[in-house]
């Protein structure tokens, strides 16, 4: 878009064989401009204008931040934030000119804190310059150094590219901020000598592939350190570290340090892909995760499980053992183990299993299934564990569960049926919202007692009067009492970390205290009595903790599985798992209680308690406060970071001889989407 602007204005300002701008853009590859997709043959030819000065603005997205050498570059404008210290340091060295070279940074100032904070680290980025400059800045008189100079002689290799003592330290400059993917690893400068002449020993980071020190003498400290610079440019342009144009060469890989192509993690060409365009697309189809992981088709042999002494759930096939875990609502803790009873003839139960969670998941749970949109289909779930009620016995209880069922849409006939065990809802609400039958005769009314709320209406004498008048199809009873009733709030469950009440204000005046007055032919009951909602408004909240520990638990089973002379923990020697929100309670922020996989260097196999628990992997599955939504992308990170960190221990453990650089780019074209891809095919990974 910047690219079109231009050119129209210049078109706009003067002639077009007279415009002294002559613009073009270079993109990414697959990006779209006035419908035409970006070629790399576009790129390459675009960039060889602009170096033969055929071109004089070039506008482009940072896919060619490195690489670019144009020695009469004199002006760079960067509208976006560099992402560290190695991109800001790429973007300003494109400015070359030796004269009148500017590098402009747009900040944007809308955002207050943001620009502070930016100014700042942009500041640290001066001093990191400075700090790497320092050595070729000594407190000397030095007024012919320019003389000096240029009477070393200058570094020419093949491509025709010369490269002077000055250039020469700003390329040492350049590659100690790219080395080690942006982190900053200023080489050390060592002197001998208390008089001319002066020796300067050159040293490059650990990482750097030139292990040898670097000597050179001369009668002043500033030009040894130079020569030194011009030196070390020529070994790491001979070691391949540079390109051809003597840039740091960050696109090198590891063919060129002689890794055999038999011995890399991922084979990164095969004949599947030979015949494959940029253009070539595949489409794969979303998929639904499954509870539990199917593997066959479905038998008549269930298995019963049991989450307390009353309640449990019935699944297709045996599920691995899940460690015992905390539920929290309001100051109270509750430890759920699942417990495997028996296996049992599903076919048996069936009828009676379908019909209590139909009545569960359709009807009970109001919150989950607003206006009933959801309905239960255990043939064509993919989420196949359903809830039951259990016997002292540890058998499902059909009697109870088929009581339940019956109160579907039961209707209160007279005042004497209201007990202080039952809960009731309103018929007219949309919400079922529940109260409790408040038993204090003082407080009973009747029907054709006096309307004496705050709101006072027109033809409204009794409250029969309001509720005929509000509801016109029901008739009240005048000579009836009213039902007293109290409003009762459902428990909020709490999924990582307590939620203390102590400290909660109580409102004398809260609603839910206050005692409301209902007719009874507006009153249903509930579709759980007060024992029965105590029991089953969690289950829920302990169903999907059973679906997150049975795929974390395969997730933390799958982290060390393949380490050899290491095993893990059985999940009942797994410590409570009382999902605490490490985000919150670590004091220290720097570092996250991750613990280390250790193993001896014995044949013996080993097992430890000082495992990753599935708390923090439970943390990185789940959004970073006590909700319970799902936040997949954290869940990409956590594949991202792991998948990283396995292909980066891989290749130093394999070549420990390589330099970081060279590793880095390694590791990011084989986890690069297109060889993932590959690997997917191949895998057949795509109908998992």
């Amino acid at each position: 878009m910047l690219s079109q602007i231009l050119s129209n204005l210049a078109s706009s300002q003067e002639p077009p064989w007279h415009t002294p701008l002559k613009i073009k853009h270079v993109t990414g590859i697959k990006a779209l401009f006035h419908d035409k997709p970006m070629t790399a043959k576009h790129q390459r030819e675009t960039i060889r204008e602009f170096r033969s000065q055929n071109l004089n603005v070039l506008i482009a997205t940072a896919v060619i931040e490195e690489g670019l050498d144009i020695p009469d570059c004199d002006l760079v404008i960067r509208f976006n934030k560099p992402n560290n210290f190695s991109s800001y340091m790429q973007s300003k060295g494109r400015a070359r000119a030796k004269q009148n070279a500017s590098y402009v940074l747009f900040m944007d100032e809308s955002n207050v804190d943001e620009y502070n904070r930016d100014k700042n680290e942009y500041s640290d980025y001066e001093e990191i310059e400075k700090m790497i400059q320092q050595g070729f800045s000594l407190d000397e008189s030095d007024d012919d150094l320019a003389d000096d100079l240029s009477r070393i002689p200058p570094y020419c290799p093949s491509s025709g590219v010369v490269i002077d003592a000055t250039r020469a330290a700003q390329l040492i400059m350049q590659y100690c901020g790219v080395l080690g993917n942006g982190q900053i690893y200023p080489p050390r400068f060592l002197f001998r000598g208390y008089s001319s002449p002066y020796t300067c020993i050159l040293s490059m980071p650990a990482n750097c592939p030139i292990r040898e020190d670097i000597k050179c003498q001369s009668n002043k400290k500033k030009l040894a350190k130079y020569k030194c610079c011009l030196e070390m440019v020529k070994k790491l342009h001979e070691h391949g570290e540079f390109n051809d144009h003597c840039l740091p060469n960050r696109n090198r890989t590891l063919l060129e340090i002689e890794i055999p192509i038999e011995n890399r993690i991922f084979d990164l060409a095969d004949e599947l892909f030979e015949t494959k365009s940029e253009s070539s697309f595949e489409t794969f189809s979303k998929q639904i995760a499954k509870f539990p992981l199917q593997n066959g088709p479905l038998s008549a042999n269930w298995h019963l499980y049991q989450i307390d002494n009353q309640l449990g759930f019935v699944v297709p096939y045996e599920l691995m053992k899940l460690p015992r875990f905390n539920l929290y609502e309001n100051n109270k803790t509750t430890i759920i183990e699942i417990v495997h009873l028996k296996s049992i003839n599903y076919r048996q139960y069936q009828s009676e299993l379908e019909d209590f969670c139909k009545y569960l998941f359709e009807y009970a749970f109001d919150d989950m299934n607003t206006n009933t949109n959801l309905k239960f289909d255990i043939d064509n779930s993919t989420f196949k564990l359903l809830p039951c009620l259990l016997t002292e016995y540890g058998d499902i209880d059909r009697n109870r569960m088929a009581i339940i069922c019956s109160r579907r849409n039961k209707s209160v006939k007279r005042h004497a049926e209201l007990v202080d065990g039952e809960l009731y809802y309103p018929s007219h609400l949309q919400d079922k919202r529940f109260y409790m039958n408040v038993s204090d005769p003082s407080l009973l009314k009747r029907a054709s007692d006096p309307w004496d709320q705050k709101k006072s209406l027109e033809n409204v004498k009794t409250y029969a009067d309001y509720f005929e008048n509000k509801y016109p199809n029901i008739v009240v009873r005048r000579d009836e009492f009213l039902a007293t009733m109290k409003g009762i709030k459902k428990a909020r469950i709490s999924y990582l970390n307590e939620i203390s009440t102590k400290s909660r204000k109580t409102d004398k005046h809260d609603s839910e205290s206050e005692p409301v007055y209902y007719p009874i032919e507006l009153l249903h009951y509930a579709p759980l009595n007060q024992v029965d909602f105590e029991l089953i408004y969690k289950l829920p909240s302990i169903l999907v903790r059973i679906s997150q520990l049975y795929r974390i638990e395969r997730l933390r089973k799958l982290f060390a599985d393949k380490i050899q002379y290491y095993l893990l923990c059985d999940a009942d020697q797994m410590p409570l798992v009382t999902f605490n929100d490490y985000l919150r309670t670590n004091t220290n922020l720097s570092l996250l209680p991750l613990v280390p996989l250790s193993y001896p260097s014995s044949s013996s196999s080993y097992q430890s308690l000082s495992q990753p628990s599935p708390d923090i992997l439970f943390q990185a599955i789940t959004r970073r406060s006590a909700s319970e939504n799902t936040d997949m992308e954290n869940l990409e990170i956590l594949g991202d970071c792991f998948l990283k960190l396995t292909v980066s221990m891989c290749l130093y453990h394999r070549y420990p001889a390589a330099s970081a650089g060279a590793l880095t780019v390694e590791k990011a074209k084989q986890i690069s989407n297109e060889n993932l891809y590959r690997i997917a095919v191949k895998q057949r990974l795509k109908s998992y």
